[in-house]
């Protein structure tokens, strides 16, 4: 018996690493010789496996075949059969909802946006026909899923705290909820943990997402934290409140508090500018005008919107440089509809370089509201890859 246990564990193993070598190799294709170079597998056990996963239906002859370089047939390549699995990825925002689904390559092949709703319970209850109807479409089956969510999840009580912007929350077991409502495993997390895996992932220009933050600035201020390639979540799972880092006050008088969110949230800007003309500030803009427009009118040296859009970098950029001594990170990349906004980055960079001798690099996302999107994408699949093989190779015998 123990004999068998063994077998069947090695042969698991050794499936594992035969799909990763598929993976790797994707898009594109990759023969049964390559296979046995990489993983260091013997010819005849690449060839038994290779030969079961393609009976499982996870993996295929590819379309295009490499030539050896001299006579013969040239060799056939093989790879993972992309939809013979999707993931669902859901962003929960305080007014939109963001889901649709990918495939094994992490390709999207559907995706909506939808109302939030009242509350936390009626944005999980609407996401599963909109589920349901993209699968139908897609002809798939749902393997696994990523929810982000506006807040802290406490994974031990599966629950979610702080998320103020979306009631709710209280005494709602999240993923308990969401894996009755989906039929499948569900991964919980802070909408900006998956943020920072989304700009990891998809990072351009030459950048190694390795020691980098991403900060999401709009009704709530947020962040994500990677730290030698990996998130960093802290000993109770709650870091990157950055938020609620106070930045000025401490007398006894609790009015004088202010924290980041008191000076740079979209709320606190658009109250900024309201003081800043009761105080005689000029500005051309009327009424109450929102944070783009504030910041286009700054740009153009509106001497009112100049001075909000001064208040909020600069209080944006004392945090940054907080962040900068202790963490050290490479570059801060900002998102949300304040964050992203290129005129108050470059304001932000500004104010930046008068506080630290070596600032970090500091952009806008190019991902705009599809980061947390896409960051589900990657913790869904990463969940969905450690279970292929057991799902294929262990329903045979």
């Amino acid at each position: 018996m123990r004999q068998a246990s063994d077998s069947r564990l090695l042969r698991l193993l050794n499936g594992q690493r035969i799909v990763d070598a598929l993976l790797a190799s994707s898009p594109g294709g990759i023969s049964r010789a390559d296979v046995a170079r990489v993983t260091g597998l013997s010819k005849p056990t690449v060839s038994l496996l290779v030969g079961d996963l393609e009976q499982s239906g996870l993996v295929r002859l590819a379309s295009a075949a490499r030539s050896s370089g001299g006579v013969g047939r040239p060799a056939a390549l093989y790879e993972i059969v992309p939809e013979a699995g999707m993931v669902i990825a859901v962003d929960i925002g305080a007014t939109k909802v963001i889901v649709g689904l990918a495939d094994l390559l992490g390709r999207v092949v559907a995706e909506r946006e939808i109302e939030t709703g009242p509350d936390a319970a009626s944005a999980l209850t609407a996401i599963v026909g909109h589920v349901e109807e993209m699968l139908a479409d897609a002809d798939g089956a749902a393997k696994a899923a990523c929810i982000g969510v506006p807040g802290v999840y406490r994974r031990e009580t599966d629950v979610v705290e702080r998320a103020l912007n979306l009631p709710g929350f209280e005494g709602l077991h999240v993923q308990a909820m969401a894996e009755d409502l989906l039929g499948v495993e569900v991964h919980i997390d802070n909408d900006v943990n998956l943020a920072a895996l989304g700009e990891a992932d998809n990072a351009d220009d030459g950048f190694e997402p390795t020691n980098f933050a991403a900060i999401s600035v709009g009704t709530g201020i947020g962040m994500g934290l990677v730290v030698d390639g990996d998130l960093y979540r802290g000993g109770t799972h709650a870091v990157g409140e950055i938020g609620s880092l106070i930045l000025s006050g401490g007398d006894s008088d609790s009015n004088s508090i202010r924290t980041l969110e008191d000076l740079a949230s979209a709320n606190a800007i658009r109250k900024s500018f309201a003081v800043a003309i009761e105080e005689g500030h000029p500005s051309s803009l009327e009424g109450t005008p929102d944070v783009p427009a504030i910041f286009e009118a700054a740009d153009l040296g509106d001497p009112g919107a100049s001075h909000v859009l001064s208040v909020a970098a600069r209080a944006m950029a004392l945090a940054v440089s907080h962040l900068g001594f202790i963490t050290d990170p490479e570059r801060v990349i900002f998102g949300g509809g304040v964050g992203a906004n290129q005129v108050f980055v470059r304001a932000v960079e500004s104010e930046l370089a008068h506080l630290m001798p070596s600032p970090p690099v500091v952009a806008a996302s190019t991902l705009g509201r599809r980061a947390t999107f896409l960051g589900a994408v990657s913790r869904a699949l990463e969940s969905l890859h450690e279970t292929l093989v057991t799902q294929h190779l262990g329903e045979q015998r």
